[in-house]
């Protein structure tokens, strides 16, 4: 019986991956399903993913948009989510999420998904997703141009950050703070400083957030009170924040969030601004948009 089992030979890596970017295809087919969503950063090799799929398009999630970008099919499309570490589902979220506000895939579009571990070059999951059905944001309107969430760079980097601050907290404490991303002048009526707002009299392009050095200053700012107000060009014009929007019957907040998250969703509600909470208890980041909860990451 030992002999028999130090004989087995396992599959390798590649044709896990490869028998099952087969069995992914031929089950979009079966349900006349006509895009397969497939994690690029986990593929040693995109030939294996053409040779399978017949009419099929897909929508390729990788880490560096622009650089895969140059070889895309006229078929398909690309959103970038950040390299952060969250489980399958939570990539899954982020990158459908992104994909309908892009305009890369429909609302009511259902998918097979190929998806794996972040880091191991290797598809090992599938799953059907449709937006509408699986998310309750989506669910509960109908998509325009002018209520779609605010998909940017600025959004990507904040959700970057958020997850890299929720993940390695500070001076190995756990961070809480929120980030609101939205137009200034319309912040300002609801916003209230708490302390001397540490950003002023900074040159703009050093208190930027794509500035790599800044992120390590905003992260000793997040062990202030209050959050960040953050422009549309991703300038941090202050921090240690009080939000003070009135909590109306459109803020829609769960079941257990605390008042760092009803601070934000109500903020979403009064503004055409985004907020993104880490909840210092339990890591989860969370994006709010028009009052209610959009995506839910971690934890």
């Amino acid at each position: 019986m030992s002999e028999m089992s130090s004989s087995h030979k396992h599959p390798t890596e590649a044709k896990e991956t490869k028998v099952l970017v087969g069995l992914g295809f031929e089950l979009a087919r079966r349900l006349e399903i006509g895009r397969v969503l497939v994690f690029a950063e986990l593929l040693s090799d995109r030939r294996m993913v053409e040779k399978h799929r017949e009419s099929e398009s897909i929508l390729w999630v990788t880490y560096d948009k622009e650089a895969f970008e140059v070889d895309l099919g006229s078929k398909d499309r690309c959103v970038q989510i950040p390299e952060n570490p969250v489980g399958r589902m939570d990539q899954v979220a982020l990158a459908v999420i992104i994909a309908v506000m892009e305009g890369a895939i429909e609302v009511d579009e259902s998918m097979v998904c190929l998806i794996g571990v972040a880091g191991s070059k290797r598809l090992d999951n599938m799953l059907l997703v449709n937006p509408k059905r699986d998310f309750d944001w989506f669910s509960k309107r109908s998509i325009s141009k002018d209520d779609a969430l605010p998909i940017s760079q600025e959004f990507a980097r904040l959700i970057e950050i958020a997850l890299k601050f929720a993940s390695e907290g500070r001076e190995g404490k756990p961070i809480g703070t929120v980030f609101v991303l939205g137009d200034l002048e319309e912040l300002e009526p609801i916003s209230r400083p708490l302390i001397l707002n540490p950003c002023k009299g900074h040159a703009k392009k050093f208190r930027n957030i794509h500035d790599s050095d800044f992120i390590e200053t905003m992260r000793e700012l997040s062990a202030l009170d209050g959050g960040f107000i953050i422009d549309r060009k991703g300038v941090v014009e202050a921090a240690g924040v009080y939000l003070d929007a009135p909590v109306t019957s459109k803020v829609k907040v769960p079941k257990g969030l605390g008042s760092r998250h009803l601070a934000a969703a109500a903020t979403t509600a009064r503004t055409k601004s985004l907020a993104i909470v880490i909840s210092e208890s339990s890591g989860t980041v969370t994006v709010f948009w028009e009052g209610a909860r959009v995506l839910s990451l971690g934890g």
